[in-house]
């Protein structure tokens, strides 16, 4: 085993269990708990024994480990992004509505003129 190895097969354990303490104390929720727990597994595995992902590779077709690696860190980086970005639209829109609204009411409030003009 190199100091890589001895380093950070016990992180990621440590991070795959506090996945599972999390979601046992209801802190997360099923899916995202199991889904971040295989992921931090995976990452123990696969760094405890790096020809796993050759052989990981090889059933997709892929020559090396290394690069089904960096494919599935690619492709779960653009499923992440589109998430937040989702998010984010939604909460603007969110914003957006409730300045509308506060808007319509101050004016009500205050007998401003443009609250005749309420769609």
């Amino acid at each position: 085993m190199n100091l890589f190895q001895i380093v950070f097969v016990p992180l990621c354990t440590l991070a795959a269990i506090n996945q599972l303490l999390r979601l046992r104390r209801g802190q997360t929720s099923w899916l995202a708990g199991l889904f971040w727990f295989f992921v931090w597994a995976a990452g123990a595995v696969a760094i405890a024994y790096p020809p796993i992902t050759s052989l990981a590779a090889k059933v997709f077709g892929i020559t090396r480990g290394s690069d089904l690696v960096l494919y599935l860190v690619t492709l779960g980086l653009l499923v992440f992004l589109r998430v937040f970005y989702n998010r984010y639209r939604r909460l603007e829109n969110m914003v957006t509505q409730l300045a509308r609204e506060m808007a319509l009411n101050q004016a009500q409030v205050h007998g401003h003129p443009c609250s005749d003009m309420r769609s």
